[in-house]
């Protein structure tokens, strides 16, 4: 039996007389609907929980959450093709039963991820979509046009299910999960081998302007001097190009690749789906692409190790509402090793300059610069918490003496150009070594004041103090807090940004967590989410898509960071 579980307002029962009995229930095709109260501003928009059994669509249930993951991300990709076919308006142009009545379901990206929107429990898939139901406008009212809500619902969203059933591909289910398995199993093995990231020969890394992988590009191959095989537990062998654990430099001219390649990179921290051109780049999943965020908020930081003091003021409780390029990067580098981030990806076209470099004559001139550049940290970085960093650099030689690989991309072809470079090699790793009056500690504790985390605000039009929740493109306000998460380059879609804002208010709202190191408290928080879904964290109390998917936790501290009206302890403290 296929279950439906869907909400509604109730309020008035002429709304839904036509559609459900007294029990609030309606039996057909062999369906159940269930209703509860929906949101009141738009009582006529209709969540449904479609739950189809997977014996039922010919899946073996498991209990690997991350099989589950595949398993729904599949599964909505394949309804979604059978949602749009349906053309309500086209259907239902003339006549007496004219309406604008629409389904609404999310379409995914091209990667896999965990989502509300599908998920599996309990041997049951679950499919959430929404329904517009047809509205007469009324005197006093606007009541749902029950009758035509009924033939919608058998009409058309019947069929869907009917047909995806019928229809359901198992062999091209189980071709995702074959890649899926192979995906999980590399990303498993980059630890082991020494590596921070693999990318198989003849994956396609440019992409279109729709996100689908560009057909008549170059296919990536690695250097011949390494190139690996990795020797997979179902028989399986790929080669492709593995990125040892360190610094790694990739250089080249424009319009050569590297930024593309960069970006295959960062991707690569997900698992794509089959036909992406990029199934097989798995980067390790701790980790982070770091820019000059100008402008951005920075809350009782300890950015020393890069900005020493400015205006003779020291910089181990730094705080700005608006920071520059180098005090902004200098933040996003401690952040994300504090964090947990154990690879930062970083290209030059998004930095600033006098925080990434400062060449051999400039030291000469310049004798008491408050900034250290990042090419005499890199090393100790590594060296101190293996924080790997891979830099697309296309105008300074500087981090070629500092780089265990360097690489040449042209014409979108790369190269291993370590050889070259030993043999022009201006300095070695002492000639960038600082030296510190104290030593350097990387990893710092965001000890928060608990009393600060909170998702309440006073309405500015009823004064009344009432939980606030807000996403737009690129901002989240939880209560009073607000940031900008624009520069966030691993938040590829609104469902992920939409998502964290929930984190965050479940972060506001636990009173459960004794401790107060934030960390400790949105990894707990994160860690449910994984183990019981998003579900865990979402409400339908705010006018909010309801779509999410699943963010990184460093995305979430991310946010977390450039809120306003968040206070914290000196990090060492």
């Amino acid at each position: 039996m296929i279950s439906v579980v869907g909400a509604m307002d109730l309020s008035d029962v002429s709304i839904v007389r036509n559609l459900y009995n007294q029990n609030n229930q309606y039996h057909y095709y062999g369906m159940d609907i269930y209703c509860n109260e929906t949101h009141r501003s738009t009582p006529e928009i209709v969540m449904f929980t479609l739950q189809f059994p997977l014996q039922q669509l010919g899946i073996i249930s498991n209990e690997n959450n991350d099989i589950k993951i595949l398993i729904a991300d599949f599964c909505l990709r394949e309804f979604v093709k059978h949602i749009k076919k349906i053309n309500l308006l086209r259907e239902h142009q003339t006549g007496k039963e004219k309406y604008t009545g629409a389904i609404y379901i999310y379409e995914p990206n091209d990667l896999v991820l965990l989502r509300n929107t599908s998920y599996v429990k309990d041997d049951f898939l679950n499919i959430m979509l929404r329904i517009r139901f047809p509205v007469h406008m009324m005197e006093k009212r606007n009541v749902i046009a029950g009758k035509l809500s009924v033939k919608l619902i058998r009409k058309s969203l019947a069929r869907a299910i009917r047909d995806f059933i019928d229809e359901f591909n198992t062999d091209a289910y189980h071709e995702a999960l074959t890649v899926f398995t192979r995906q999980q199993e590399i990303r498993n093995m980059l630890k082991k081998e020494g590596l921070v990231s693999f990318i198989a020969n003849g994956s396609i890394l440019p992409k279109n302007h729709d996100g689908t992988a560009l057909q008549d590009a170059i296919p990536f191959i690695s250097p011949k001097e390494d190139e690996m095989e990795l020797h997979l537990s179902d028989g399986f062998s790929i080669k492709g190009f593995g990125i040892k654990r360190g610094v790694t430099v990739i250089t080249g001219g424009g319009y050569s690749g590297k930024s593309t390649l960069l970006d295959s990179i960062m991707t690569g921290i997900f698992n794509h789906v089959v036909g992406d051109g990029r199934e097989y780049c798995i980067t390790q999943s701790n980790s982070c692409k770091i820019v000059a965020e100008d402008g951005r908020r920075i809350t009782t930081m300890n950015i020393a190790p890069f900005i020493r003091n400015i205006h003779g003021k020291f910089t181990d409780n730094f705080s700005t509402d608006h920071a520059s390029g180098s005090t902004s990067q200098a933040a996003n580098i401690i952040e994300s090793i504090s964090f947990g981030c154990r690879l930062l990806l970083i290209d030059e076209d998004r930095t600033a300059t006098n925080f990434m470099i400062r060449d051999a004559r400039m030291k000469t001139i310049i004798k008491h610069d408050p900034i250290v550049p990042f090419t005499d940290r890199v090393r100790d970085i590594y060296e101190s918490t293996e924080t790997s960093t891979i830099l697309v650099i296309g105008g300074s030689s500087e981090y070629l003496d500092l780089a265990d690989n360097v690489y040449l991309m042209k014409d979108y072809n790369l190269s291993n150009y370590n050889a070259e470079i030993d043999n022009t090699r201006q300095h070695d790793y002492e000639f960038f070594k600082v030296k510190d009056e104290a030593s350097v500690t990387w990893i710092y504790k965001r000890i928060v004041d608990k009393e600060s985390l909170n998702s309440f605000r006073k309405n500015p039009e009823t004064g009344r103090i009432q939980e606030y929740l807000s996403v737009e493109l690129n901002h989240i306000q939880v209560g009073q807090m607000i940031a900008n998460i624009a520069q966030l380059n691993t938040v590829f879609t609104f469902p992920q940004q939409a998502a964290i804002a929930f984190f965050i208010r479940a972060i506001c709202n636990n009173s459960n967590i004794e401790s107060n190191d934030l960390l400790e408290i949105a990894s707990q928080i994160y860690s449910d989410v994984v183990r019981d879904g998003l579900n865990k964290i979402h409400t339908n109390a705010f006018l909010i898509d309801p779509d999410m998917e699943m963010p990184t936790l460093a995305d979430v501290m991310f946010a977390l960071s450039r809120m306003n009206d968040i206070t914290y302890k000196k990090a060492e403290e």
